[in-house]
């Protein structure tokens, strides 16, 4: 009974914690917290991990552009700033995530702070797979389909 009744109690104190975190995240200027939901966005829904290079990219998709323009790719380090703790960067496997898995765990209860992320990360694949980049179809071979994957980082998990 006393383990069960620690756990509940640690549970309210992680709670508190991510509350605590969101609203710093809310109370940053308008651009950073924009950044802290679109980047929490790809974290939490994401089908697989991310490397730094996909979410940068994927960040840098804007709607109704036809290429990716370089001065659009944030910061690695403003990515992981405006996220007030809740991220962190693998550096051995180039990985971006989730500082805990009791950070999906709350999202998942308090659904209502990132409302369209899902909607958003569809669109965003969609964009990005509708660049002039990719109008030509399809690879022929094996060596076109490595160049073009190397080329455009974000092809493999936006397709």
């Amino acid at each position: 009974k006393q383990q069960v009744m620690k756990t509940l109690d640690n549970s309210s104190t992680l709670h508190k914690a991510y509350e605590e975190t969101l609203q710093r995240i809310e109370h940053q200027p308008d651009d950073d917290r924009a950044l802290a939901k679109k980047v929490l966005s790809w974290l939490l829904f994401a089908k697989r991990p991310l490397t730094i290079a996909e979410i940068c990219c994927a960040l840098a998709v804007e709607p109704g552009e036809t290429e990716l323009n370089p001065d659009d790719v944030p910061d690695l380090e403003d990515l992981v700033s405006v996220c007030a703790g809740l991220v962190v960067i693998e550096h051995e496997s180039g990985i971006i995530r989730l500082v805990h898995h009791s950070t999906q765990d709350f999202f998942e209860i308090n659904g209502q702070w990132l409302p369209s992320a899902e909607l958003d990360i569809t669109s965003t694949c969609l964009t990005y797979l509708l660049f002039d980049t990719f109008r030509h179809g399809s690879c022929s071979t094996n060596k076109e389909l490595e160049e073009r994957l190397q080329q455009n980082v974000f092809l493999n998990y936006a397709a």
